[in-house]
């Protein structure tokens, strides 16, 4: 086998194969010299989804006539000097190929002027081929022009979509660097059109906006979180906006566009609590931190990093979102316009993102207030009412045949605002709050209840157990029995105790105390093989109190006595948050005295 060089025309097209993968992939390098150099207004111009034309304008420091031919040189830059400055990265563009790799598979010139004198240069490179500066008088700033893309590699050209989906590619990536870039002017036209204007506003949610819209806007909450040399900012969407596949997930590292997938872990993961199913948030998220903590330099696209410090960045930004929505209020608003009202529409709600306004209040409108039973009851689904103080004037249906339950006497309270709640379909808690009607899904809130204090008695190694008088056997499949054994040892850390009793058969001596009235044989099923119905990313011993708290909570069509319903609002405005249950959908929704005035025609008609 002989060994030769490779040419240099082959060796610039496998370069540009790895920076240049399609229009889109210019354009953000032209955008990122752009600004590299300083500039404060970016003008991006396309034609035929960019394999006509990408046009980049800039105002910024510019090129000298002697620096234009190091321009298109591969491995020539700027912004390094020796090997140490590799380890401080603090520009966007390092490598000094992006330029070569472009004008390798393209028709590519470059104007440019570095003075304020009107003293301007041109140069050309057809597929490589460099020509010689010419005089182009130009105010100071760098315009780079490529035509043809891939015209001398056509098997580029057949992986491609369709124009309109290369233009789409295109203005996703000026309008993401937008958003983080809020110092500088971004334009976009696509064939003599303009697509995007970022406007004058330097406030990210403002950005956001001229991306997005008002109504995405509106759906968004404010991240922020700090440790020493680490911070995190930016924006995600409520609970109530995610989706399957969510409008956009985009992560800036030093204002740097990059894909990571243990950051969008880390924000899935701080979001576990609070969606159902597999749907997901929406965010932009922009990290800050010393150039030296961060690898830029594992990929030429430069879109893949390494971090020196991953698992404080992935706290850092799982405590930010799940802060973010702690801080938030997440009861579902339910308007006129969704019964179908003839009343005038409302404005939409904002979450208190334009600047300078407050944080909304963490759960003002759907808390329950004190309300307490006035004797403890025993409920078969582990509700105990407990240590709770008594209160008079509480609102309970009245049956159809007879009135209400009189309510015990009891010693005078302090003065305190008088709430009010009923059951509704043995399913729903109505409860009255100055803002309006809360409508409560009361197994949603004893599943999150139940679930908290699991997650306290695991973690204090207290989960209670209750052992059986009489073994109880449960025949299961050869996988299932292997699997029983097989995980003896954690099952008994929920407090189920199982043993092997012969072919396919266990005996359980002891179950959950909050399980005590569960059929065994699915009780042992569903801890077995958890279903995994969260949108985050649980371990198998978090689906595991899934199950347990989902099977002991109180279920829909169960009638409640007062003091139990008393006791789940209580217990329920005794957590961190009460809003989701463990898996994510919301335990109350919020119909507030404006909507109910429009549903009556009081108001807005």
């Amino acid at each position: 086998m002989v060994i030769k060089a490779l040419p240099r025309a082959v060796v610039d097209r496998i370069a540009a194969g790895e920076v240049v993968e399609r229009p889109a992939s210019v354009v953000k390098e032209l955008v990122e010299n752009a600004l590299d150099a300083r500039s404060t207004q970016i003008s991006v111009e396309i034609e035929n989804g960019g394999l006509g034309l990408i046009r980049v304008s800039d105002d910024g420091t510019g090129i000298s006539r002697d620096d234009l031919p190091l321009a298109f040189a591969a491995h020539a830059t700027s912004k390094l000097t020796d090997v140490d400055d590799l380890q401080h990265i603090g520009s966007f563009g390092f490598r000094g190929e992006a330029l070569a790799s472009i004008a390798a598979v393209s028709h590519t010139r470059v104007a440019s002027a570095s003075g304020d004198d009107g003293e301007g240069w041109s140069l050309t490179c057809n597929a490589g081929v460099l020509g010689e500066p010419t005089p182009r008088p130009r105010a100071r700033g760098t315009v780079v022009e490529v035509r043809d893309l891939f015209h001398n590699t056509p098997v580029r050209r057949r992986f491609l979509g369709a124009a309109t989906t290369e233009s789409a590619r295109c203005r996703e990536v000026v309008t993401a660097l937008s958003l983080v870039h809020t110092g500088v002017r971004f334009e976009f036209s696509a064939d003599g059109k303009r697509r995007y204007s970022s406007g004058t506003s330097e406030a990210r949610i403002d950005r956001v906006e001229a991306v997005y819209g008002a109504d995405f806007r509106s759906s968004l909450i404010a991240v922020e979180g700090r440790v020493e040399g680490l911070a995190v900012e930016g924006f995600m969407t409520l609970p109530s906006a995610a989706r399957p596949r969510p409008r956009t997930q985009l992560v800036f590292v030093n204002e740097r566009l990059v894909k990571d997938r243990s950051l969008i872990a880390a924000v899935r993961t701080g979001c576990k609590d609070f969606l159902p199913g597999s749907l997901q948030p929406a965010f932009v998220l922009s990290l800050s931190m010393d150039p030296a903590r961060v690898d830029v330099n594992v990929h030429p696209t430069k879109a893949e990093v390494r971090f020196r410090d991953r698992d404080a960045i992935f706290r850092l930004v799982r405590r930010a979102c799940r802060d973010a929505l702690l801080a938030a209020d997440l009861s579902p608003r339910v308007t006129a316009e969704a019964f179908g009202s003839t009343s005038a529409p409302s404005a939409p709600k904002s979450f208190g993102l334009p600047p300078g306004s407050p944080p909304p209040s963490s759960r003002s409108s759907g808390r329950a207030g004190a309300i307490q039973p006035t004797q403890p009851t025993a409920h078969p689904g582990g509700l105990q009412p407990e240590h709770v103080a008594e209160a008079p004037d509480v609102l309970w249906p009245a049956t159809p045949h007879g009135p209400a339950p009189a309510t015990p006497a009891v010693p005078a309270p302090a003065p305190r605002a008088v709430q009010q709640f009923l059951q509704s379909q043995n399913t729903y808690l109505l409860h009255d709050t100055p803002e309006g009607l809360v409508v409560i899904d009361q197994h949603a809130l004893h599943e999150r209840v139940l679930y908290s204090k699991l997650q306290k008695d695991l973690a204090d190694g207290k989960l209670e157990s209750q052992r059986l008088l009489m073994p109880e056997t449960v025949k299961l499949s050869p996988i299932e029995h292997a699997q029983a054994l097989e995980m003896r040892d954690e099952l008994a850390r929920f407090g189920l105790e199982v043993d092997d009793f012969g072919p396919d058969t266990v005996a359980i001596r002891a179950v959950p105390a909050v399980l005590r009235h569960e059929p065994l044989d699915d009780l042992l099923r569903a801890l077995l093989d958890p279903p995994d119905l969260h949108g985050g990313i649980p371990n198998g011993l978090d689906r595991r109190l899934f199950t347990m708290a989902c099977h002991a909570a109180v279920r829909a069509g169960d009638a409640l006595s007062e003091p139990e319903a008393a006791a789940i609002l209580e217990q329920g405005a005794a957590l961190e948050h009460d809003d989701t249950c463990p898996h994510g959908r919301p335990t109350r929704l919020v119909i507030t005295r404006d909507e109910l005035d429009k549903l009556f025609k009081r108001t807005g008609f």
